[in-house]
């Protein structure tokens, strides 16, 4: 019958037919999972950038404290953060760690509370710099001599400071002190910071702690914590466009530091060289600089 001569190439276009249509069907499913799959990152990368920031600042000078918590404020507007006060701290160490017990933030800051913050983006920087970076701080060392990150000399101390002109406090100028050039933003390769200012992602905390035990005082938890954290092999870096200012200038190191400085040596004596440098170190000064020429310089 004519039907059977032709029932053969009818299937094969049957067979080919339905082949497409389940083709085009996948293709489309596969598509749309891939927008989702690019749509889910895009939103990780967007909840990253917008993740809780906790500030946790050890204080016992309510002045202070609300000053730096009003900059805190201006400089996070709509910005997602937390502010911890600890006002009762046995010891930097002790205080942070309570701290870090109490904020819910993917990004913690480390700060004292005689700091002011410059940089008006301020935010975004510590959220872009922390997707590069483990820690970040406005000031270090990349070979670390001892427990003062500044002992290493040059070509080992990196960094930007600013400190009032005056006596007065908030300031309206200031001495800007540059360490190891102005041609770097980011440097990396950082094995410590100073802790006037420490920002730090989630996982560092999780994997280091401050050594309350071993620094029971308010010396040598900054050095402690970031070499610690750079022997855990996260990355710490020295971020030179955060622009902060710190009414403190020149720390005491004499009498008690030096205790905490020789128990800063006895724990890392495996670890420290002998000799980082010849003790040279070239700081460049800038005195009587105002905000806006600090950011046209530095920004």
């Amino acid at each position: 019958m004519l039907w059977q001569k032709y029932l053969p190439a009818v299937l094969i276009l049957a067979a080919l037919f339905l082949a497409g249509l389940i083709y085009r069907t996948a293709t489309r499913f596969a598509g749309i999972s891939q927008n989702l799959v690019d749509h889910g990152v895009a939103a990780n990368e967007t909840q990253k950038k917008d993740s809780l920031v906790s500030v946790i600042i050890c204080s016992v000078d309510p002045v202070k404290y609300e000053l730096v918590c009003s900059n805190l404020r201006e400089r996070f507007g709509d910005s997602p953060y937390e502010i911890i006060g600890i006002h009762d701290a046995k010891s930097l160490c002790e205080g942070y760690n309570r701290g870090i017990g109490k904020s819910r933030g993917d990004i913690l800051i480390f700060c004292h509370d005689d700091i002011e913050i410059i940089s008006p983006s301020f935010s975004s920087l510590v959220r872009t710099h922390l997707q590069t970076f483990d820690v970040i701080g406005c000031a270090g060392t990349s070979r670390l001599k001892d427990s003062k990150w500044m002992s290493s000399g040059d070509p080992y101390v990196h960094g930007v400071l600013a400190y009032p002109a005056a006596n007065a406090w908030p300031s309206d100028l200031f001495h800007v002190s540059v360490w190891g050039g102005p041609e770097l933003t980011q440097v990396k390769g950082i094995q410590a910071l100073d802790g006037f200012f420490i920002a730090a992602n989630r996982r560092v905390v999780d994997s280091v702690q401050f050594d309350e035990e071993t620094f029971d005082g308010f010396h040598g938890y900054d050095t402690d914590f970031t070499y610690a954290a750079f022997l855990h092999g996260f990355e710490v870096a020295v971020c030179k466009d955060i622009l902060i200012a710190h009414k403190s200038t020149v720390g005491d190191f004499e009498g008690v530091y030096k205790t905490y400085a020789s128990r800063f040596r006895e724990k890392y004596k495996d670890h420290l060289p002998e000799k980082a440098s010849d003790d040279t170190t070239v700081q460049v000064d800038f005195p009587y600089v105002s905000r806006a020429q600090m950011l046209k310089a530095w920004v």
